[in-house]
């Protein structure tokens, strides 16, 4: 009986586990502690060192790979026709080409976050054309930019950490040539800045880059500490512990050839290793705790672990009896609030899914049998068998022979079928029936055209009697009073998710009072009996493919009513 009573006892299971796991922890946490100190210091040194190493090799890629770009700029037909032959172009030409090269200079500026701007300055035309604008041409600006190669620490503007220039005709082809342009790109100093900053977690912790040529220091917060930490780095290319004011940094410094700097971060020990150094002082605190731990956790397992399960389980057995009504509830904010919470509105969904399938059954029936009342009357009877009448008795036997034929067609289908659903094409097939019974009642009044079914419609299965209402409803209401001059177009589009069955007719009744009623009555959710054909419609669209589906009405192209039927299809729904 106990060893019964043991396989089932899941709470005895949890604490003899914690018992066990707990045991080896506690005897290894004096050896992990000793390991973990030296692992982590050299952990956090080699990351440090990668961290900053990955950054400075990126921006100098960057750098490197904006530098080509520039040099490509080179060869554009349109800057070297407006740096070599300005005079031979007109104001619109040389406009023209302004623009192009200045979409390129912008192409090359947005593809690297540190640029600040990048401009062309052609003296022949007396115009910088910078990226976003055409300006004036600053010739004591162009004399200091020939030669910023040989100057490269040159500071013309204190937010621009380096300048990029490229001139052409190249110094080593001639010097005895006038330069024709030179492109310059300015590599912003904030930006840089901006994207050090971005390194730093710690609020104690710094990133800089300090030029080698003067020893200045680039960095968002210019303070002493900054210069301080440099100075105490002694080691290249590498992680070291320093010293500065008495506290312990661990410093990571790297070359930049590319700025012709040193790039530099650092990181207060404490800031990492004070939980640790305090984890010694507890570990006599955590020898007494384990077992009063022991205990707490024993009491805390039966009262939020052990008795949350038992009740989750005993409303799973109430549910298997069909009582739906139950609700639980758990006062504390955990997993189990979310799992109770979870289960309440998984017993909603199925109430929700029996009600709704409920419903569809309700409405396919009210739709069946408000065909047959419609449908199924005396005069529409009268007048087809008036016009089999008259067939018959002119020797139309051709057409007598296919009106007999889709009257049967007709009947067949709102008789026989008992599905709730059909595939499109079927219901396309019976609307298209129905109009070209009507469209020869109305011959001389109303005209129908009623395009193919796309392809992609094919595979569709849908709720049946969606569309033929909607006709109906045209020719009852919207083409009473056409005059022989109505006509009734049917036609279909496809959006990516979205099937459109579109209904439109050039009746000359529709108001916008009329209108807004017709729209404000498809959202009604009425339990009556009296749901029109329309309304029966559009809730059967959303019940079957969501809340995006339905009937949409609007005064269409035509001047008549436009009914749009919806149909959207998840992607990741193959059938429907």
């Amino acid at each position: 009986m106990k060893k019964e009573l043991w396989r089932k006892s899941v709470l005895k299971r949890l604490i003899i586990s914690f018992i066990l796991i707990l045991m080896p922890i506690y005897i290894l946490s004096i050896i992990i502690y000793d390991l973990g100190i030296s692992t982590l210091r050299n952990e956090i040194s080699n990351s440090m060192v990668s961290q900053l190493s990955f950054y400075k090799d990126s921006l100098e890629n960057d750098i490197n790979r904006v530098g080509n770009l520039e040099v490509e700029l080179v060869n554009d037909k349109d800057l070297n026709r407006l740096a070599a032959i300005p005079e031979s172009m007109d104001g619109i030409e040389q406009m023209e080409r302004i623009l192009r090269v200045q979409q390129r200079l912008y192409a090359v500026k947005s593809s690297s976050k540190y640029i600040g701007d990048m401009y062309v300055m052609i003296p022949a035309l007396q115009r910088t054309v910078s990226s976003t604008s055409v300006s004036e041409f600053d010739s004591d600006l162009f004399e200091k930019m020939k030669y910023m190669d040989s100057h490269p620490e040159a500071e013309l503007d204190k937010n621009v950490i380096k300048y990029m220039t490229v001139s052409y005709p190249y110094a080593y082809m001639t010097n005895k040539r006038e330069k024709l342009f030179i492109i310059v790109i300015e590599i912003s100093k904030s930006r840089v800045i901006e994207a050090l900053q971005s390194m730093v977690q710690n609020p104690a912790a710094g990133v800089m880059f300090v030029k080698n040529s003067n020893k200045s220091i680039i960095a968002a917060d210019n303070n002493d500490l900054n210069q301080q930490v440099f100075n105490k780095i002694t080691r290249k290319n590498n992680a070291e512990e320093i010293v500065v004011n008495n506290n312990r940094y661990l410093a990571v410094s790297l070359n930049s050839s590319v700025f012709d700097s040193t790039l530099c971060k650092y990181l207060p020990e404490d800031s990492v290793f004070y939980a640790l150094k305090k984890y010694s002082s507890w570990f006599l605190l955590l020898t007494v705790s384990a077992v009063v731990i022991i205990v707490l956790f024993s009491i805390y397992m039966y009262n939020f672990i052990h008795k949350p399960i038992s009740k989750l389980a005993a409303s799973f057995k109430k549910v298997e009896k069909g009582d739906f009504e139950i609700n639980i509830e758990h006062r504390h904010d955990d997993e189990f609030r979310y799992i109770y919470h979870r289960f309440n509105v998984m017993i909603e969904n199925l109430k929700a899914l029996v009600d709704q399938v409920y419903k569809q059954k309700i409405l396919v029936q009210r739709a069946e049998m408000k065909q047959l009342q419609s449908q199924i009357r005396p005069h529409f009877l009268y007048n087809s068998f008036f016009i089999l009448n008259t067939m018959a008795r002119v020797g139309d036997y051709d057409n007598l022979e296919v009106f007999t034929e889709q009257l049967g067609q007709y009947f067949q289908f709102i008789t026989r079928n008992a599905a709730d659903e059909v595939p499109i094409e079927k219901e396309i097939n019976h609307a298209r029936v129905y109009s070209e019974i009507q469209a020869m009642r109305f011959s001389n009044q109303i005209k129908v055209r009623f395009d193919q079914l796309p392809d992609e419609f094919k595979d569709l299965v849908v709720p049946r009697l969606i569309l033929q209402p909607v006709i109906e409803n045209a020719f009852e209401h919207g083409l009473t009073m056409s005059n022989g001059q109505g006509l009734l177009v049917i036609s279909f589009e496809n959006n990516e998710n979205q099937y459109k069955i579109i209904v439109e007719d050039n009746g000359n009744n529709l108001d916008e009072q009329i209108l807004i009623s017709m729209r404000n009555s498809l959202e009604e959710n009425s339990e009556s009996a009296e749901v029109t054909a329309l309304q029966n419609i559009h809730q059967r669209l959303k019940l079957k493919f969501g809340p995006s589906s339905g009937l949409q009405l609007e005064k269409g192209a035509l001047g008549g009513l436009r009914a749009t039927i919806t149909i959207f299809i998840e992607k990741e729904d193959q059938n429907v």
